[in-house]
């Protein structure tokens, strides 16, 4: 993955250019992923036009949005969709779900938002960012979908979605506490692991259940709505041979 001077209103921002996939590497510049910002700054709407942004991917549910808004419906040449997921499992602290029991969902009652997703990063000709609340969860199965329907190395793409882990712990964490004592709740070990913890297996799991489903994840992307066409397209525009 390249490094850049990313701005800090947008937390666990990275790239997946870089990563090695058959035939040769994702390109950078082309699909993002990060946390929802808790404020819309000049350094981030700068960096937004610098990188060539022009569709922004939110994935939380309404209750989060209610509570954090993120970016707002057009900004600049950026059109943002919302893509709701996990509605009402985020909304009652005890009963949050556990990392494990989050994914296999996401994958098997989901396809349609990820092949949406899919079909619009390759009917692009500018960049993509994809976000949840922290970045990790709902966009780490949406990247991780996309870049291995394309050939991307298995190991580097769940290596890049543990990555958040560090990226969110410490001044984020401190951020989402301060937010969440503001709505007279305190955050729990669980909730806090929910928040910064990533969990390989429970995400290789998910994946699995689309392999085993449906033959491979191209396949199962497939089998949701995304067309051949568009499937040749993505792989054409997010892998290069050098």
């Amino acid at each position: 993955m390249s490094v850049k001077n990313y701005p800090s209103s947008l937390p666990n921002l990275r790239e997946a250019g870089g990563l090695p996939a058959s035939g040769g590497r994702i390109r950078a510049g082309l699909l993002y992923r990060s946390a929802v910002p808790h404020t819309i700054d000049e350094p981030l709407t700068g960096w937004l036009g610098t990188e060539n942004i022009t569709q922004i991917f939110d994935l939380r549910s309404t209750v989060e949005t209610s509570r954090l808004p993120g970016f707002p419906e057009t900004l600049q040449t950026i059109t943002r969709t919302r893509l709701p997921l996990l509605e009402g499992a985020l909304a009652v602290p005890s009963t949050m779900p556990s990392l494990e029991e989050l994914y296999l969902p996401l994958v098997a009652n989901h396809g349609g938002v990820w092949a949406k997703i899919a079909g619009a990063v390759a009917q692009s000709n500018e960049a993509t960012l994809v976000h949840c609340t922290a970045g990790k969860d709902r966009t780490g199965v949406a990247i991780a979908l996309l870049l291995l329907a394309v050939g991307a190395d298995r190991d580097a793409v769940l290596a890049d979605y543990a990555a958040s882990t560090a990226a969110l712990s410490g001044p984020w964490l401190e951020s989402m506490r301060t937010m969440l004592a503001a709505h007279d709740i305190t955050m729990t070990e669980k909730m806090q692991n929910l928040m910064v913890g990533t969990s390989i297996a429970g995400l290789e799991r998910a994946l699995d259940l689309a392999i085993t489903g449906h033959g491979s994840i191209a396949d199962y992307l497939l089998a949701h709505g995304l067309t051949a066409k568009q499937f040749e397209a993505l792989g054409q525009r997010l892998v290069s041979g050098s």
